[in-house]
């Protein structure tokens, strides 16, 4: 099932509902306040996240002020689907979280998304909320919801969040509407109204909507990331034009006139340079590894089903290849698989495979499976973590540093930090 998130200014004030908030731990942190039936741990790391990924936003778009005086916002996390339904109501059925807008509150659930999604539709749904209390003038739809996707992309450090990632299955997605001919024209998009883009996610097909969400991602991240041609034949970053534009709109302009003053109404030819970037487009290094090890756990779980758990990475990756392990996966019409070449997912970028120190295997008490480790970035691991649900076993990737610990810095202010 396809959960989507409900845009910024369709929410409408909901009451809540008997049962829906009692019995609910709040947990404060520096910009929210999080209500939550979740385990203790996993409710304090989310609200260490959204406190990373405010700041994120702060310091992105230190050209809007914002009010140091803003109460805090409340989130509402659920453990249940049915529970978040009876909070939010049952016209949200197909969404996976929501920002309302009237109430300054954030509403998500855990079950059936998983926790790496659940951390990803916080990070999008939180910024909906920055975007209401600093922009103000209402976003269009395309840059409402494309920004959104920018930071849920967003990988968490513990220290902060690189931002900036490009996940293969967006690639793919992006790859497959393009031969598919589901772009819509850069003019159309940009133009969407709310009702417009809310049509596509209550259409018989899921295929428009995550067509559509995509796009405006790319075209976000084109927008932050590419270059344009001068009359001197050299180039500019466009950055600072999508900050025009975010300014322009704050100042009250018009969103489509907006667009016109910042970058131009050349409409085909925006579109024309777009989908030049779009053929080139690659995964980023991060987001790679973070598939390989959704893969890796996806294989694991799927030997333990069949009775099989490992000690060690060679057995583990000796026993796949016999069994020609290979694994189906499918988000509306995008199918793909891990392939017939297990190594890839046992290997680093440059094709080597992983030495016993860079790839391990590491027990965690009262853990289904032990933790799968991998040393593949230069100063962070990422880390995958195995839990039961019901009667299933699902997986998280983290991401922690390699550096040691920073060393107290003792004597005088002004003394040099000791390294």
């Amino acid at each position: 099932m396809a959960w989507f998130r409900i845009p910024l200014f369709l929410c409408l004030v909901l009451l809540p509902v008997t049962g829906a908030v009692a019995d609910l731990r709040v947990f404060p942190s520096r910009h929210y306040r999080v209500n939550t039936d979740l385990e203790a741990g996993f409710a304090q790391d989310l609200a260490r996240r959204l406190d990373g990924m405010y700041d994120e936003y702060s310091r992105r778009l230190m050209q809007f002020e914002t009010d140091p005086n803003q109460p805090r916002a409340d989130v509402y996390l659920y453990t249940a689907r049915d529970r978040y339904l009876r909070f939010v109501g049952p016209g949200m059925r197909s969404s996976g979280g929501v920002f309302m807008s009237s109430r300054n509150a954030l509403a998500t659930f855990s079950d059936g998304q998983g926790r790496d999604n659940l951390r990803r539709t916080l990070q999008h749904e939180a910024f909906h909320q920055f975007a209401a209390n600093t922009i103000h003038y209402p976003l269009p739809m395309w840059l409402n919801e494309g920004i959104a996707q920018y930071f849920e992309e967003g990988l968490w450090t513990g220290d902060g969040f690189v931002l900036g990632q490009i996940p293969p299955r967006r690639v793919r997605q992006l790859q497959a509407d393009i031969h598919a001919g589901r772009l819509l024209d850069t003019e159309k998009l940009l133009s969407m109204s709310p009702d417009q883009w809310a049509k596509a996610l209550t259409s018989r097909s899921a295929t428009r909507g995550a067509t559509q969400y995509n796009q405006a991602w790319a075209v976000v991240h084109f927008l932050l990331n590419s270059t344009y041609p001068t009359d001197g034949g050299k180039t500019e970053p466009m950055r600072p034009r999508f900050i025009r534009l975010l300014r322009l709109i704050h100042e009250g302009t018009d969103p489509d006139q907006a667009f016109v003053l910042a970058f131009s109404g050349n409409y085909p030819g925006f579109q024309d340079r777009f989908l030049e970037w779009a053929a080139t487009l690659q995964p980023t290094v991060e987001a790679t590894y973070i598939e390989r090890q959704e893969v890796l756990a996806d294989m694991l779980v799927a030997m333990h089903s069949y009775g099989r758990w490992f000690d060690d990475i060679e057995t583990f990756r000796n026993s796949v290849a016999r069994a020609g392990l290979e694994i189906q996966y499918s988000k509306g019409q995008i199918k793909w698989s891990s392939g017939k070449d297990t190594s890839l997912y046992f290997s680093r970028i440059d094709g080597d495979l992983f030495g016993p120190t860079e790839l391990y295997v590491q027990p965690r008490r009262s853990a289904p499976l032990s933790d799968v480790v991998c040393r593949c970035l230069p100063k962070n691991l990422l880390r995958t973590r195995f839990y039961k649900v019901a009667d299933r076993i699902e997986h998280e990737v983290l991401i922690e540093s390699t550096a040691p610990p920073a060393r107290p810095m003792t004597g005088p202010m002004t003394a040099p930090v000791p390294r």
